[in-house]
């Protein structure tokens, strides 16, 4: 009877431990399979344990980890800032607009040109096309030199607004100081007084024009007949 008993005990024991045992793998399989599919799926990189230690002398060894090691991936790299970009041989639409060779149509950035069929009248009556003489004047200033105008990373854009230049020369500052343009309303303060400089002297869209009465007499050059 005696020997009964303890072998029921046996058996409880054991299957006991059995479920005890199996109970374990379910735990540590929900707790490194289940993290591991959801991480998966964010792109994380699963890296096999080490399997030999490999820490130098004198050198602290790292913790022990137990679960999986994940390696997180690296962070998307910083956009490429804005900066001064060079197009050769641009065409050119309007007196103050570039078309480079990817299709990039690059307005100067603070300036209004003509439209290319607008017309001026001078004081006489004459109506002249400024429209397309501020275009040429464009075209003679770049003369097939390469442009440079400050903008962002290129990637998906087709239209911008920039400021711009060829060699050390501001075209937007040229524009206006010539006539062949006027502010718009991003233009500074710099360039707003550079327009007023050309109207008052009556140069580009303004040759030959009237007087304009706000400016002073000092400022009224005629210029010499084109």
């Amino acid at each position: 009877m005696q020997q009964q008993s303890r072998s029921t005990l046996l058996s409880a024991t054991i299957r006991s431990g059995r479920v005890v045992a199996l109970t374990a793998v379910i735990l540590v399989a929900m707790l490194t399979a289940g993290p591991i599919r959801g991480q998966e799926s964010q792109g994380l990189e699963i890296v096999p344990r080490a399997s030999r230690d490999v820490t130098p002398p004198g050198i602290t060894p790292g913790p022990t980890i137990d679960g999986p090691l994940l390696r997180e991936p690296l962070p998307p790299p910083p956009p490429e800032p804005t900066q001064w970009r060079r197009f050769f041989l641009p065409r050119t639409t309007n007196g103050a607009t570039f078309v480079t060779r990817q299709n990039l149509e690059i307005r100067v950035y603070g300036v209004a040109p003509p439209a290319l069929d607008q017309t001026c009248e001078r004081a006489n009556g004459e109506v002249w096309p400024c429209g397309r003489t501020a275009l040429f004047s464009l075209r003679m200033l770049l003369r097939g030199r390469a442009v440079e105008c400050f903008l962002p990373a290129l990637d998906g854009i087709d239209r911008a607004i920039a400021p711009c230049r060829i060699g050390r020369i501001d075209i937007g500052h040229w524009l206006l100081r010539q006539g062949w343009a006027l502010p718009d309303d991003n233009a500074t303060e710099e360039y707003r007084a550079l327009a007023r400089e050309a109207r008052c002297d009556r140069l580009g869209m303004w040759r030959g024009a009237a007087p304009e009465p706000d400016c002073p007499a000092a400022d009224r050059i005629e210029p010499d007949p084109a």
